[in-house]
């Protein structure tokens, strides 16, 4: 986007559509560079050429920020999953893989509960609890087909193995510097607790239980 589109006012839709695709993109690339304590509004707003006014009507709080981007990867994620549903190996495998490909979604998953949600505006937060379970709705209806299940069975699937990988979130996260530092048995306790260690074991009996 050049600084002539930046400054100019988006009026129709798609003018307002890229222009916060713009604002993720560059928050993204902002939380990349910091970390989600290094985000400020005031600092996206400067980076991504903004006056404050104009990136609050698209975005008001950090929080409102972190949530949009989660249901912009949660989207992205549910797509690139639908085409493994069938076998339960290559499921936990697309689910695991993909969680880790899309940009993001390990991290603001784990934070959705604790951070983000607990510090949504009232509005927002309906907002984002429809979306995601809209998300979580798509990804039921096409399980129900792909596994010849009834639609409530099938939700019941995805929920589980969404809270599984919610919970296996929590463990993405870097081992310390001086993880080669520590006793042999404290480092098998960090390989056996690593996010896709405990995705994988407790999906499979999620899987296994739904036969």
């Amino acid at each position: 986007m050049s600084l002539v589109e930046k400054k100019k006012r988006a009026r129709t839709k798609a003018e307002k559509t890229d222009r916060r695709s713009f604002i993720l993109s560059e928050a993204r690339e902002m939380i990349d560079e910091s970390g989600f304590d290094g985000v400020t509004m005031a600092g996206l707003a400067k980076r991504a050429g903004l006056a404050k006014g104009t990136l609050y009507l698209y975005v008001k709080t950090k929080e409102e920020l972190f949530a949009q981007l989660f249901v912009e990867a949660l989207t992205e994620y549910v797509s690139a999953v639908i085409p493994y549903l069938e076998d339960d190996a290559a499921l936990i495998d697309a689910m695991m893989r993909e969680a880790q490909a899309v940009p993001l979604f390990l991290p603001l998953m784990a934070r959705l509960t604790t951070i983000i949600e607990a510090n949504l505006s009232e509005e927002t937060l309906i907002a984002t609890k429809r979306a995601v379970g809209g998300e979580g709705m798509r990804l039921a209806t096409e399980m129900a087909v792909a596994r010849a299940m009834g639609s409530t069975e099938a939700f019941e699937l995805v929920h589980a193995l969404v809270v599984a990988l919610q919970g296996a979130a929590q463990l993405a996260v870097p081992r310390p510097a001086f993880f080669d530092d520590l006793p042999e048995d404290v480092r098998g306790i960090y390989e056996q607790s690593n996010a896709e260690v405990a995705f994988t074991t407790t999906a499979r009996l999620i899987l296994k239980g739904a036969q």
